[in-house]
């Protein structure tokens, strides 16, 4: 969809009082947008059907997560590569702080 709007794409937004329900829903079914122009103001709305709404918005939430994967993939990627031999074992029932407290012990040999 382009952000570019052609002239029969186009509606005053004074001409709404005259439109019928039925020449809007037209309007709609014809064009995948309607740009609605304020006096004074331009171009100030953009009206869709919901159907070409609803797409574009789980479009967006599709990309907005891709990203999230991305920037996750960048940041924690590595681990990913990390070799078996190389991972330190969990025991049930320790905590995080006190892993992090004994690895630091056996590296400064202690």
């Amino acid at each position: 969809m382009s952000t570019a709007f052609s002239k029969e794409e186009m509606l005053q937004a004074n001409q709404f009082r005259a439109l019928s329900q039925r020449e809007l829903q037209k309007r709609l079914k014809t064009h995948e947008k309607l740009g609605i122009l304020f006096a004074n103001q331009g171009l100030g709305a953009v009206m869709l059907s919901y159907e070409r709404y609803e797409a574009l918005v789980n479009r967006l939430n599709d990309l907005e997560n891709l990203l999230e994967d991305i920037e996750l993939e960048q940041t924690f990627g590595y681990r990913l590569n990390t070799p078996a031999d190389e991972w330190v074992a969990h025991p049930e029932g320790a905590s995080t702080l006190e892993m992090y407290h004994k690895r630091k012990r056996d590296r400064d040999g202690q």
